[in-house]
């Protein structure tokens, strides 16, 4: 099992993961939010979909609101071409976040 890990500072927009192509018509994302700093520090996680001719993302689903550290996990279906994280630390100061490959099923 594969696994990526960002480091995320304070951001209104949300960083985007590396896209990957689908591996089936659903996936059970899972994070393990190693780090979070700052005084009552929030973390959203979008996980967002496109086909290969679509201009741009849309939210497939999104995480519960992560205030905490821990295991988190969350599953999406009917998803597009492409799949990617958006990850946004809207309070705190930073986060290490460990992403492990998504779990596909169709």
């Amino acid at each position: 099992m594969m696994f990526t890990t960002e480091l995320l500072y304070k951001n209104s927009v949300g960083v985007p993961t590396f896209p990957q192509a689908r591996g089936g018509q659903k996936a059970l994302f899972i994070v393990n939010v190693v780090t979070l700093e700052g005084t009552f520090p929030v973390m959203g996680i979008d996980i967002e979909h496109k086909n290969l001719s679509d201009g741009s993302y849309t939210t497939a689903a999104s995480f519960d609101s992560i205030s905490t550290t821990g295991v988190f996990k969350k599953e999406a279906s009917g998803l597009k071409q492409q799949v990617r994280l958006k990850l946004t630390l809207s309070a705190g100061t930073a986060s290490r976040v460990a992403i492990l490959d998504p779990q596909w099923s169709n």
